[in-house]
């Protein structure tokens, strides 16, 4: 395959995540980074030998970028993504697409009209460990499926954070587990939630005015499968604790922490003493723990096939309207019904994960 062209706009820290994998990958030669801190492109290229340190604006008017990796913050997505679609390119985004369904739908139908690819993360679904515990789900292990629960707890804020503003907190975190249960389920037809809000150093006290950072709701979706989605900012524990299982007539399986690549995943029978790991879900240790930028490569692969990628705009605005209804629900104590659906993505065959990044 010829390497796909790819510009980075936003060159700050979760920049640091995709291009050590981005740099290596033979389907992808990443041409140009771009940020509106001439420093932090100028560092960005000089640590990965990126000749090619230019203003976003000098990035999106090159006819050598092919496609616009949207690493900007949450607030900048969608200012960025309309640019990159009018110059033309096809655009990968950071997670949300949007934080509002009007915003992701418009970006999308923008898309689709200039016959450019959309894709979003989080592209660790597309791993080793998810893959696996899909495969068990979809091949029967724990019979039929009967519910999920999905849940992130992390630590309170610590003083002032972009992470305050509004909804943002869910925004940032929900992706991981909603684009996972609608892979593993397809689309959701409406939701319901509460959320909780707390005054710094009062967490579990009565609830204040500001934005949320609890949020616990119900996904019911159009297959039929229901699902429990909590997520939390209040524990003394610096890291996330995650959880996401499925639970059948035979057995549960317990997938690997949605927001990251190399973890296993285990199937555990009713009646059992012991959980066992799934063949196959446990990373190659020869491989980087953290793969972002996998989907990128994906895309790219999408791309010169002529289908959609599997992490695309249609799934990503979907997730938007799944976060926005909990949102939504939580603050006026309605059931919400979602405005948009989504095509279920098709499983990664197997070993296509080293393929796209060797």
């Amino acid at each position: 395959m010829t390497p796909a062209r790819i510009g980075v706009i936003g060159c700050g820290k979760v920049s640091q995540m995709y291009l050590p994998v981005l740099t290596g990958m033979s389907s992808l030669d990443v041409v140009a980074v771009a940020d509106v801190d001439p420093d932090s492109a100028r560092a960005a290229g000089e640590q990965y030998a990126i000749s090619n340190v230019v203003s976003p604006e000098k990035l999106l008017a090159d006819p050598a970028v092919e496609v616009v990796l949207n690493l900007t913050p949450i607030s900048a997505h969608v200012e960025v993504t309309r640019a990159a679609l009018a110059a033309g390119k096809h655009v990968y985004s950071e997670k949300p697409l949007a934080t509002s369904v009007e915003e992701a739908r418009s970006l999308f139908e923008e898309a689709q009209r200039r016959g450019l690819a959309l894709a979003c993360a989080p592209d660790t679904l597309l791993g080793t460990g998810f893959q696996a515990a899909w495969k068990a789900l979809t091949d029967g292990e724990i019979g039929k499926p009967l519910g999920a629960t999905a849940a992130m707890y992390r630590s309170v804020f610590r003083g002032t954070s972009f992470y305050t503003n509004g909804a943002t907190p869910i925004f940032d975190m929900a992706p991981y587990y909603a684009s996972a249960l609608v892979a593993l389920f397809g689309p959701v037809t409406r939701v319901s939630s509460t959320t909780r809000t707390w005054p710094e150093g009062e967490v579990g006290e009565t609830p204040a005015a500001g934005p949320p950072v609890a949020v616990s709701g119900v996904l019911e979706f159009a297959s039929g499968m229901l699902a429990n989605l909590t997520l939390a900012w209040a524990t003394e524990h610096r890291h996330e604790i995650p959880v996401l299982t499925v639970h059948g007539t035979t057995g549960v399986l317990r997938f690997p922490n949605p927001n990251n690549f190399g973890d296993p995943a285990y199937l555990q029978r009713y009646g059992e003493d012991t959980w066992t790991e799934l063949p196959g879900s446990r990373q190659p240790e020869d491989w980087k723990h953290n793969l972002r930028g996998l989907g990128v490569a994906e895309m790219a692969q999408a791309i010169r096939a002529g289908r959609r990628p599997r992490a695309g705009g249609e799934l990503a605005c979907h997730v938007v309207d799944v976060i926005a209804g909990l949102v939504r629900s939580g603050e006026t104590g309605a059931r919400v019904e979602l405005s948009t659906t989504c095509t279920q993505p098709a499983p990664v065959p197997a070993g296509e994960q080293h393929q796209l990044l060797f």
